[in-house]
């Protein structure tokens, strides 16, 4: 019987593979016959400078196995050519991601890809493009190789989309500005040690902020705010809207840096350096709640305390968080309120570093849903975030996002010299 069941399921995966070869192909060759001007302009230009029209290259993918690529000795869109590689069956649309300059190889001793073939297209390179920091990338391919065709297909819609709308090319600089205000310019990992790091001696608090549209906008009009930010210990830039406006600035980002990503993997690192918390905001029980969660999924770490953010003296509740002992304090007060209140009591804490994190205790009490991954690999958390709370986050989103893109342009226009 199950040697029965064994072969039916080889059956039907083999029936599978041979439809999607079929559909990959067919796909490829309607590509081509819609690029054959294409085709025909660079076929001609190569031959009018004495050159053979294509070329092959060849590349390495993560697995470490050779990718054969061919692409347009001259002409316009050369990497075009990629889609006969397609058609011959060599490489697949979606699949192993091609090591190139922005590709992350995992970091796993003989890695094996889940995914047939490498491909032209890959999760990594879309998590890439928006900065997207989630689960590991093994995880990732995995879950890739368990796309069917129309799932790789909408994939490579949202890579094209968010490529268009995030373009590379500008300055890598680690410490840089936009808007006025410095921002650390960094992977996350090299976040999270900032967050973890222990020095010696500590004459205060380390304070680190997420900028994103909301806090932008605030600062533009609250001077007091604006220059918190500017005298912070360490700013993170958060969210498709600062993408945007880093890249009419000049500036490539590298991972997209927000508390809610950051969160689980600070917690995995903080159980590995020893480190604890305090969780000080949102409205009653919901700090408790995100703890205790926080807890049942990272066995042994370590929260000394959490209190709402309804306090009305700050003398107490520096008191409770100074005698917890704990190491790392997240704030969830809203802005302005958190980044104000920081800065005031920053030389009063005795934790080593304290981050404020707007509303991240809800998402890990359970109280607020996140957004899924889709929306998020597309930019569009805000979106569900509008979804969630049309009331409350109207003036932040439906009238923020538009006076925020018009700051990028005038931004944009000074940068212009215009």
């Amino acid at each position: 019987m199950a040697a029965q069941t064994n072969k039916h399921t080889i059956a039907s995966t083999g029936k599978t593979s041979a439809t999607r070869n079929v559909i990959r192909f067919t796909f490829a060759m309607v590509l081509m016959v819609a690029l054959l001007p294409l085709y025909l302009l660079n076929i001609l230009l190569a031959v009018l400078v004495l050159k053979a029209p294509l070329k092959s290259e060849n590349w390495l993918d993560i697995g470490g196995d050779v990718v054969e690529l061919y692409s347009w000795q001259v002409g316009l869109f050369k990497s075009s050519a990629n889609l006969i590689n397609v058609a011959l069956g060599q490489v697949h649309f979606v699949g192993t991601p091609i090591i190139r300059g922005t590709t992350s190889i995992p970091n796993v001793k003989r890695f094996k890809s889940p995914c047939d073939k490498a491909g032209l297209y890959d999760c990594l390179q879309l998590h890439n493009a928006t900065g997207l920091v989630v689960n590991g990338e093994l995880p990732l391919l995995e879950a890739q190789a368990k796309q069917n065709f129309i799932e790789d297909a909408l994939m490579v819609i949202k890579l094209v989309t968010c490529k268009t709308l995030y373009k590379k090319g500008g300055s890598k600089q680690v410490e840089t500005h936009m808007f006025g205000i410095p921002f650390a310019n960094t992977k996350m990992r090299d976040a999270i040690n900032w967050v973890c790091q222990s020095e010696q001696p500590q004459t205060k608090c380390r304070v680190g902020y997420f900028l994103n549209v909301n806090s932008i906008n605030l600062a533009a009009n609250n001077t007091e705010l604006h220059s918190t930010l500017c005298g912070s210990d360490k700013n993170f830039a958060d969210g498709s809207g600062m993408r945007i406006a880093a890249q009419h600035s000049g500036i490539d980002l590298a991972d997209n840096i927000n508390g809610t990503d950051m969160l689980p993997l600070l917690c995995e690192q903080a159980l590995q350096t020893k480190q604890s918390f305090f969780l000080l905001g949102a409205k009653d029980g919901v700090a408790k709640k995100a703890g205790e969660s926080l807890q049942q999924h990272y066995i042994g770490l370590d929260i000394r305390g959490t209190h709402h953010g309804y306090f009305k003296s700050d003398d107490d509740i520096i008191e409770q968080i100074n005698q917890s002992g704990a190491t790392i304090l997240l704030v969830a007060l809203g802005s302005p309120r958190q980044e104000l209140w920081l800065a005031k009591n920053k030389h009063r804490l005795n934790c080593q570093c304290a981050l404020a994190v707007g509303g991240l205790f809800d998402f890990f009490s359970g109280a607020i849903p996140r957004a899924p991954l889709w929306m998020r690999e597309l930019g569009l958390e805000w979106v569900w975030r509008l979804m969630q709370e049309p009331k409350t986050k109207f003036n932040r989103y439906v009238i923020g996002n538009p006076v925020f893109l018009f700051r990028v342009f005038i931004l944009k226009q000074s940068i212009r010299g215009l």
